[in-house]
């Protein structure tokens, strides 16, 4: 008598709890599935980790279940969303991202059809007749709770403290069922940012006389300058580009900005440091490429950024490797992947081309980002937990990013060596690699700002250029910002616009002309 009487007082709380319990272990278990750990600290902040999203996610599921028919009408939608997520999750790594969600919404039913497979429809059948039995139990069996409005101040308290911890948000967000919120509006937000209207250069001429150029602008991914043979490294992680004489290094390279959010915007505008957020609402140079005639195109291996979204739209073509991938993932998100697109996008008969292609690189977790047999430097990481590696670990897997690097650039070289080309590599920051007990970039540690950059130009073009070449070489010993890389980008074409600051192109001729007057003189 007294265990039917304390079940029939406490039948909400009861079912609540197992609900909630429930979905931690089926659903929310799946968006840790092959985190790599090695060790029991591993296991334990991943059990951490696991258990702060199951209590966030808990009082999503307690303002569900507080009413029976907002929990009849929403838990078994909220069911069949996190069984579709939990499936592609488990079976193909893919996450629900910006970018994967505008790649849904260009595909055609042929192609939807093609993922469909019946285990997933296995799957979602069990998944949402179980949601269904769960909401006639709660709107036939479960008494409502004491204090109702107690219970949605707790919840929402929850919720609200959950989502305005920075530490803690970030990684809640990427994972459902949270993510199915985020990601929407930040797909819903990016499309209104792409679709802005900026007008920087409405009223600018640019025209170059360039009959036939390519030019691949590469956005490299936390890239340190001093990890580079060139620019006196120990180790060879660049073998090919070490052997080719048409590369030229800027070893002092500087970037004000240690996150990818802000760098970009910078990079690909004419903003500098004295008004760095005109960076967040002008053209790029991409819409300077497109007056002077060029065909342009963004290739992407990173999901889309507000910042930095316009952008990607303002070329003419927009092509995106890995879309369904998050940094939460940990399955090979390499470069190469980005080969196929560059093929096609080459392939196009126009004479002048500009590819603006954005790199994953040498981006957190590194064992992604090279393939086994780039695994050239060992021991590598085996745990997510930074805490659990070593130095050496860290230092050697950061360093097979770079050979992949060099892989992907030599690659991209095969692929326009014989006509008029140039390759402009800008990292967008570098990386902390254990000096002074920092690692990556959460913060503006030690060589965060120092990035890779280098030049790598064609016989063809050279022969064209050869002040633009011979610029290069003397400009290699300057130092430079990350900012510069707008006005290279506009002066490597031979592009001709009042906007055009040559002073700071790493192609500026400036010195050379004073050393030729100064001859002259003489």
């Amino acid at each position: 008598m007294r265990t039917t009487t304390f079940i029939n007082k406490n039948s909400f709380l009861i079912f609540y709890l197992g609900v909630a319990l429930l979905y931690a272990v089926i659903f929310l278990g799946a968006e840790f599935a092959g985190s790599p750990v090695s060790g029991f600290r591993g296991v334990a902040v991943l059990g951490a980790q696991w258990a702060l999203l199951s209590f966030s996610a808990a009082s999503i599921i307690g303002l569900l279940t507080i009413n029976r028919y907002v929990f009849c009408a929403f838990f078994p939608i909220l069911t069949l969303l996190s069984a579709i997520a939990a499936y592609f999750r488990l079976t193909l790594g893919m996450s629900l991202t910006p970018a994967s969600i505008e790649l849904a919404m260009q595909n055609n039913m042929a192609t939807w059809l093609t993922v469909i497979s019946w285990k997933l429809v296995f799957w979602c059948v069990v998944s949402l007749a179980a949601s269904v039995w769960l909401s006639i139990l709660r709107l036939t069996r479960v008494s409502e709770p004491r204090h109702k409005w107690v219970w949605v101040f707790c919840f929402i308290l929850l919720t609200f403290l959950s989502l305005n911890i920075e530490r803690v948000k970030q990684p809640l967000i990427s994972r459902m069922p949270f993510s199915f919120y985020y990601s929407i509006t930040d797909y819903i937000n990016n499309r209104k940012t792409a679709s802005q209207v900026r007008t920087t250069f409405d009223k600018t001429v640019a025209s170059t006389d360039n009959d036939s150029l390519t030019v691949l602008f590469v956005i490299g991914e936390s890239l340190r300058a001093d990890h580079l043979p060139a620019n006196g490294y120990r180790r060879a992680t660049t073998p090919h580009l070490s052997a080719d004489t048409s590369v030229v290094y800027f070893p002092d390279m500087r970037s004000r900005f240690g996150f990818t959010f802000e760098s970009v915007p910078h990079i690909m505008t004419m903003r500098d440091s004295v008004n760095p957020d005109y960076a967040f609402e002008e053209q790029s140079f991409i819409s300077l490429f497109k007056k002077a005639g060029f065909q342009t195109a963004w290739i992407s291996n990173q999901d889309q950024c507000g910042t930095y979204v316009y952008f990607m739209h303002e070329a003419d073509t927009l092509a995106m490797a890995n879309s369904s991938t998050s940094l939460y993932s940990f399955n090979k998100w390499l470069d190469s992947d980005l080969f196929p697109i560059i093929d096609n996008y080459l392939s196009s008969p126009k004479p002048l081309k500009l590819a603006v292609v954005h790199s994953i690189g040498s981006h957190w977790w590194y064992k992604s980002h090279y393939s086994d047999e780039e695994a050239v430097f060992q021991p590598e990481i085996d745990s997510r937990i930074v805490s659990e590696l070593s130095r050496e670990q860290m230092v050697n897997s950061y360093d097979n990013t770079i050979i992949a690097t060099d892989n992907f650039i030599s690659g991209l070289i095969e692929k326009v060596a014989d006509s008029n080309a140039v390759i402009i590599f800008i990292s967008d920051h570098g990386e902390a690699l254990g000096e002074d007990g920092h690692y990556l970039h959460a913060e503006f540690y030690a060589h965060v700002d120092n990035p890779a950059s280098f030049v790598w130009y064609s016989d063809i073009y050279a022969k064209k250029n050869p002040d633009k070449i011979r610029a290069l070489k003397v400009n290699a010993t300057k130092g430079w910002e990350t900012t510069d890389m707008f006005h290279t980008a506009l002066d490597a074409a031979g592009i001709s616009t009042s906007v055009l600051d040559k002073g700071s192109s790493l192609f500026s001729t400036e010195e050379i002309e004073h050393l030729s007057q100064k001859d002259n003189s003489l």
